[in-house]
């Protein structure tokens, strides 16, 4: 017990020094290029069992977010962009649900939910009645290694049970090795592994299925 609190410590304070931030950019800027496209997981949970949850940093606290938590939420955290406010104002409005998780009065992580179909970044989110569709988490990076988004997908599952879904979703790149750790941790599996092509606003691009399933992924 006590070796795993020392090496989240450990982790902790490598994730949020400037020497690993800084490196980070550094591989973000020479991969840009590349990133038009990618390879992801898709990975299903069952909701059928009972729901996980997930202990942690007692100062934080995940809801259900209001319309002016999500505003602060696109300001506040990532990169800044200003199609980011539009985009999460959107998405509200075409049934989407976020979750996010507070640290006193900051918004310090988020996570969203489509339980419709509808599209997100090019593609066709095509879930069915009784599934859910997790998208775009992203935890602040000084408050990662804290297991936030374990708590995010519990209060998440529980909220898509009580609207009636039994199978959940989410898709992570394959560059993304911690969230891959962290989503089979949370009792993920793996359905389904695709390439496809980022952000196009018209769609249009085929998502090419290279193991297992790409549902509920589809060409928009």
């Amino acid at each position: 017990m006590w070796l795993g609190r020392a090496i989240r410590r450990v982790r902790e304070t490598m994730w949020s020094s400037e020497p690993y931030r800084q490196a980070r950019r550094i591989a973000a800027a020479g991969t840009r290029p590349f990133r038009r496209f990618e390879v992801a997981t898709i990975f299903r949970k069952s909701l059928m069992g009972q729901i996980e949850t997930f202990s942690g940093d007692r100062d934080i606290e995940v809801v259900q977010a209001s319309a002016e938590e999500v505003n602060r939420a696109a300001q506040s955290l990532g990169r800044p962009s200003p199609r980011r406010g539009e985009m999460f104002r959107w998405r509200l409005g075409d049934g989407c649900v976020c979750f996010v998780a507070r640290a006193g009065a900051d918004i310090v992580a988020y996570n969203w939910i489509r339980i419709r179909p509808g599209p997100d970044d090019g593609d066709l989110i095509a879930v069915a009645e009784g599934e859910a569709y997790q998208f775009d988490a992203y935890v602040d990076e000084n408050w990662r290694g804290r297991r936030i988004a374990a708590r995010l997908w519990s209060a998440m599952h529980l909220f898509e049970k009580q609207q009636g879904c039994t199978t959940a979703y989410s898709k992570v790149s394959l560059l993304n090795r911690k969230s891959q750790r962290a989503t089979r941790r949370a009792g993920w599996s793996t359905s389904g592994i695709v390439l496809r092509v980022l952000g196009s606003k018209r769609g249009g691009w085929p998502i090419i299925t290279l193991w297992g399933s790409s549902h509920p992924l589809a060409r928009l």
